[in-house]
């Protein structure tokens, strides 16, 4: 017995070291913010809660200022990551405008942004925080959000993609007999086609809508549902092989966006055969773009011509080649740098507006109202075209200013929120709302919460910063009656002449964040949405689908999309 005493004294070690170790590896709450009590008594802190909710819905976004509510706290901390530090969240407007527009030497980027999207584009400025690196990125892409270049070559190109839309859709109600169909691949297959020839240039033979429509021209009928309530399933033409590659490399992100550990989950996604081939085909794309756009401005350069900008990569070069010129540098035409801005560009511009749009369809089909006074205000605001018996053209759309159009546009990215929290890292030991945030913390701030679609917290004034203070009145506030419906007559108020004009801040939205980390995109955003739209409405009006297929249930990818998205179009009458 006496020879057995040290291994029990052993074991005892062990068992004490092992708690020990347990107690060590438990959630560490920051003192004064509130928390889920449950969640510090277990290794895996929210996990199983945000677990569950994400299998019962498809959403984490919802999961997170739900947490507000349930604690009744407009700051809350969440541990979402096991044996990681918690996430503070936070819902509430004006601390949210605070942070983002006035506080920018205290939080920056979000490492959790660098971790979701830092496997496809690790050296766009989307990932960085605001440094130097950061600013000299920017200065490529600049031009790609200047006026002349959205009305002159983005606007064309996806006024061009929505009239191919419009053909295949079509199509597709003649073969329908009323039933509805799914919309949503159609949305994302036209978004990419205006996208790419905006990057890339004019490019035929890469078209996703051309595609379908050669295939529908060669189809007659199809099986059609017995039940007028069921949808019609209709053929669909495979995506040219190259952009098949980089709508995988998109999805890839979309994978892994919902796990605990985003980095790791990309970084086994990216050893998959399928992935490296499509990484393969990005680089070999995009080097070869750059190529072409490097000749054509040496090659003007050489006539003693200026070089003229035909897409996005021609402005890049351009920009590049007097960067380079200005620091006395060879240029970088062929970095990594500029090819991940590149693709960040294809990605961002093309997945937050198809998003977009595919809610639109949604809330116009089942608010006929708002559809048909916008129809009406599209042929007054355009009766020229209307006169003429067709669609208003590129430039008609993208200069003519009709304030019920902007309203709607408005209210659609307020309610879609394709982006529904924006992520900044405190970068020094800080203070939100009274409460201590320290450095390293990583702080969503929700744009679909209390403030944004049921009435705000009260907060005492004396927790917010003079900063927020100061600016509390620039943006007005929704009334508590209407803040969770679709309702595009928010935005507009009543001008000093008595006239009615849309009034971008008329209350919160978050959509596209805030500052000059705020979505750089996005003015190209409302440049497609406003083509696309004025074209549907223009031409076909969006009956309501039947109950089983309009639910606004929605799952959370690289934006919130819509989990049921079909249409019953008709050619609207005139």
């Amino acid at each position: 017995m006496q020879e057995a005493s040290p291994y029990f004294a052993y074991a005892g070690g062990a068992i004490v070291a092992l708690y020990l170790l347990y107690r060590w590896a438990l959630p560490k709450p920051i003192p004064g913010i509130p928390y889920n009590p449950e969640a510090i008594r277990s290794l895996l802190g929210d996990v199983p809660s945000m677990v569950q909710h994400v299998g019962k819905t498809q959403e984490v976004h919802s999961w997170m200022s739900a947490q507000n509510v349930k604690l009744k706290s407009p700051i809350v901390q969440l541990f979402n990551r096991p044996f990681g530090r918690p996430c503070v969240v936070v819902t509430d407007f004006p601390e949210a405008q605070d942070i983002l527009v006035r506080r920018t030497k205290e939080f920056d980027r979000s490492k959790f942004i660098a971790d979701v999207s830092g496997g496809i584009v690790p050296e766009s400025h989307f990932v960085m925080q605001t440094n130097d690196k950061f600013r000299k990125h920017r200065k490529w892409i600049q031009g790609i959000m200047a006026t002349g270049f959205l009305q002159d070559i983005a606007a064309p190109f996806v006024h061009a993609a929505g009239l191919d839309l419009l053909q295949l859709w079509e199509e597709k109600a003649r073969l329908s007999k009323g039933h509805a169909f799914a919309a949503a691949n159609d949305v994302y297959c036209t978004t990419m086609d205006s996208i790419w020839p905006i990057v890339f240039g004019k490019d035929p033979a890469n078209s996703n809508s051309k595609a379908q429509l050669r295939l529908y021209l060669t189809v007659k009928e199809v099986d059609v549902p017995s039940d007028p309530d069921a949808p019609i399933t209709l053929p669909k033409a495979p995506h040219p092989d190259i952009m098949q590659s980089i709508l995988n490399i998109m999805h890839s992100v979309e994978a892994c966006i919902k796990s605990p550990v985003p980095a790791l989950a990309h970084w086994m996604l990216r050893q998959t055969p399928t992935l490296k081939k499509s990484f393969r085909d990005k680089d070999e794309l995009i080097q070869k773009e750059i190529r072409r756009a490097v000749d054509r401005a040496m090659a003007a350069s050489k006539d003693g011509k200026e070089a003229q900008v035909q897409c996005a990569i021609d402005d890049i070069v351009i920009r590049e080649f007097q960067l380079a010129d200005k620091e006395n540098r060879s240029p970088e035409f062929f970095s990594r740098g500029i090819s991940d801005e590149i693709l960040g560009f294809v990605v961002g511009a093309q997945d937050t507006t198809a998003t977009s749009v595919t809610w639109a369809l949604k809330y116009l089909a089942d608010h006929q109202d708002v559809q048909t006074k916008l129809r009406n205000e599209l042929r007054k605001a355009h009766s020229e075209a209307a006169a003429d018996g067709r669609a208003p053209s590129a430039a008609e759309i993208t200069t003519t200013i009709i304030h019920y159009r902007d309203a709607v546009v408005e209210e659609i990215f307020r309610c879609s929120l394709t982006e529904a929290s924006s992520v900044r890292t405190a970068v020094v030991d800080t203070q939100v709302l009274g409460c201590f945030i320290p450095k390293g913390t990583e702080v969503f701030l929700m744009g679909n919460g209390p403030g944004f679609f049921s009435p705000e917290f009260e907060i005492d004034d004396s927790l917010r910063t003079k900063s927020s203070l100061e600016s509390k009145d620039k943006v007005g506030s929704w009334e508590h009656s209407d803040m969770a419906i679709f309702n595009p007559d928010r935005w507009l108020v009543t001008n000093a002449a008595g006239q009615t004009e849309f009034d971008a801040a008329a209350g919160p939205m978050l959509t596209f964040g805030l500052g000059e980390r705020g979505c750089y995109g996005r003015r190209m955003a409302y440049v497609q949405m406003k083509q696309l739209l004025t074209l549907i409405v223009w031409k076909f009006e969006l009956h309501k689908c039947p109950e089983a297929l309009s639910s606004y249930a929605a799952t959370d990818k690289m934006a919130h999309m819509p989990q049921f998205c079909y249409i019953r179009p008709v050619k609207a009458k005139w």
